[in-house]
């Protein structure tokens, strides 16, 4: 549900003037959205401090917004596969540019921390309108998981 390559290079078109115009009105409710995401984040931090599970937590100066909640641990394929055997749909972001068949053509070099940090990644589900419940869920969920895969 991941795995993707890229074979090929793609195109960047730009957005017409009604998606513009949306995206706009959309901008308004960014606020809350953020709000939201951090509240979550913040659950997240709680949730999987003083275990296995290793969180990246940026500086409290930063703003983030959290756009991914990005977890670190070993066995991330077979994690995410019991997740979303569960309904939990976790992701994995993002493939080394070097792994992808387009530019391995070009001779780039090994990136060793990308590559071990892709080996690890799993972003759990991040979205304003994720409920306090189903949040709970997918964190007893992937300690579940986390535990029986250790």
């Amino acid at each position: 549900g991941w795995y993707y390559e890229m074979i090929e290079l793609g195109f960047n078109y730009r957005l017409p003037d009604l998606a513009c115009s949306l995206g706009l009105s959309q901008l308004k409710r960014a606020p809350q959205g953020i709000a939201r995401r951090r509240e979550i984040a913040s659950l997240y931090n709680q949730a999987f401090q003083n275990t296995p599970i290793e969180i990246i937590k940026p500086s409290e100066d930063v703003g983030h917004a959290y756009h991914l909640y990005v977890i670190q641990v070993e066995n991330r394929k077979a994690l995410y596969q019991d997740l979303r055997k569960q309904g939990i749909y976790s992701q994995i972001h993002y493939i080394p540019v070097n792994t992808l068949p387009y530019y391995k053509k070009f001779g780039y070099q090994k990136m060793p921390v990308a590559e071990a940090y892709y080996k690890r990644c799993l972003s759990l589900p991040m979205y304003p309108s994720l409920t306090e419940e189903k949040q709970k869920l997918i964190i007893e969920q992937t300690m579940r998981e986390f535990e029986v895969l250790c």
